[in-house]
């Protein structure tokens, strides 16, 4: 596990020396699938790099709607994860695996170490902050300007990929949107009445991808 940050490219160039032995200190973490890395309200107190596999990072309103705010895979850090070393608050959010996930911990004071004397890892955090917040703002005006059901038909083909069949509970699109089961489930039988979609039991079935694309960009 020395050479963990060969698997982030920019953390490669560190020379050798004080500062790649602090990245050395690092500590491997492995979770399996369905685990939860952090949860609303935990404190923070390491900096966590994924190596394989795939976290999912959701918020959950006081009224216990859910979003997706961003997934973070190979090669990424969290940045709720920096946003609460930095400020020294709790996390906001959870964070679940979606998969088995093998990742490495540095601790809170070694972050700390290497923001301060190195600016290659200060290049790579802010890094990851400024690209991964650009997607939060994107996703917040989705959200707030875009109709629900342009929204549906977006994640529907992107979820249905190459294949017409897409395996995925009500819940759990809900979870994907921000929206309410409900209005999810409305919003399909709406679909499925026009031909474009067909529900079975934790499955969809699109019918009439061209259908789902027209309505996808018609507010774009």
């Amino acid at each position: 596990m020395h050479n963990w940050f060969q698997n982030f490219p920019l953390l490669a160039r560190l020379d050798d020396g004080p500062e790649k032995n602090l990245l050395i200190t690092a500590r491997p973490i492995t979770w399996g699938s369905g685990e939860i890395v952090f949860h609303a309200g935990a404190p923070c107190h390491q900096y966590l790099l994924v190596l394989e596999g795939q976290i999912r990072v959701q918020q959950t309103s006081a009224t216990g709607r859910e979003i997706v705010l961003y997934r973070i895979g190979p090669g990424e850090s969290c940045i709720l994860t920096t946003a609460c070393l930095f400020s020294h608050r709790p996390y906001p959010a959870m964070g679940i695996t979606e998969s088995a996930v093998r990742a490495v911990s540095l601790s809170q004071s070694v972050f700390e170490r290497l923001v301060a004397q190195s600016g290659i890892f200060r290049e790579f955090v802010f890094n990851a902050y400024g690209n991964r917040l650009t997607d939060l703002l994107a996703l917040v005006e989705e959200v707030v300007f875009t109709r629900l059901d342009v929204r549906l038909a977006k994640k529907l083909l992107e979820l249905g990929g190459a294949t017409p069949f897409i395996h995925i509970t009500h819940q759990a699109l809900a979870t994907e949107l921000g929206s309410a089961r409900e209005v999810i489930s409305r919003a399909l039988k709406e679909f499925e009445i026009r031909g474009w979609i067909q529900r079975s039991s934790g499955q969809i079935q699109i019918i009439h991808p061209q259908a789902l694309r027209q309505l996808a960009h018609s507010e774009c």
